[in-house]
């Protein structure tokens, strides 16, 4: 019996960790792809946009002959992208629309979620545990808040475009949200504002047929991101309530009491 007592502890510190197995994955995957980026002087900048410009024929002539490949390839990289959450979404967002035109809504949004459902997935292993065990009371305070409506909460925060989509791919999973509900917030939040860039991708497609680099210093525009924000605050409206609803009800189960 003593044998097994003193096993036992050494099992469950080699479970704690090997649910951070996945996480140290992401990160370590993100400072590989970093400095490759790095080395090779690969960066989302208007240097970009001129290399695309000046290769886009010949890449549009072959995705038109390779339409499922060059699907297949864009998605996974996408993917990629997301769930090592690598800088420059937008610009691949913007690079889909250009060269698939509207099926890039499809890709966009697939690869983003699952990109998003892999990040999920190995935080959730690696911190819920830690977020648990912690008493800091504004932890419990906004695990409370959140779990009242964690559907809405996260589909707003999805749809606002001001919060680091790396961060919202974290806070759901550390606030113990089962991965259903937000496979479909995630889903359901980035449409909006995958479509409004990829037609705005789209309308670069023409500048960049003509050898030019598209000018994207308008993306923060009010009339693009003005409509995402609004329908970012109808999205809160639903969690709000609940969670005024519930705080009523806590008020009056203590004034019974």
């Amino acid at each position: 019996m003593a044998i097994n007592q003193t096993r036992n502890p050494q099992k469950s510190a080699k479970k704690q960790w090997q649910k951070f197995i996945p996480l140290l994955v992401l990160v370590a995957g993100l400072g590989g792809i970093l400095w490759l980026m790095r080395s090779y002087g690969i960066a989302f900048d208007d240097g970009f946009w001129l290399r695309l410009a000046n290769n886009y024929q010949a890449i549009t002539g072959w995705i038109a002959t390779n339409l499922f490949l060059a699907s297949l390839g864009f998605f996974a990289m996408y993917t990629i992208a997301v769930a090592f959450s690598l800088p420059g979404a937008l610009f691949l967002t913007l690079t889909a629309g250009a060269l698939f035109g509207w099926l890039a809504g499809v890709i966009v949004v697939t690869a983003a979620t699952s990109g998003a459902l892999i990040v999920f997935l190995a935080a959730r292993g690696a911190l819920a545990d830690l977020l648990t065990r912690s008493s800091s009371t504004f932890v419990s305070r906004l695990k409370a808040g959140f779990d009242r409506s964690p559907f809405f909460w996260l589909l707003a925060l999805r749809l606002m475009p001001v919060a680091p989509f790396w961060v919202v791919n974290i806070i759901p999973a550390v606030l113990g949200m089962r991965a259903v509900p937000y496979t479909l917030a995630t889903m359901f939040g980035i449409i909006p504002g995958s479509l409004v860039f990829v037609y705005t991708g789209i309308g670069f497609s023409e500048i960049l047929a003509q050898g030019r680099a598209p000018d994207v210093s308008n993306l923060t525009d009010h009339r693009i991101l003005g409509p995402i924000l609004a329908l970012s605050l109808l999205a809160l409206i639903p969690a709000i309530v609940r969670s005024w609803r519930g705080n009523k009800k806590t008020d009056k189960s203590k004034a019974g009491a």
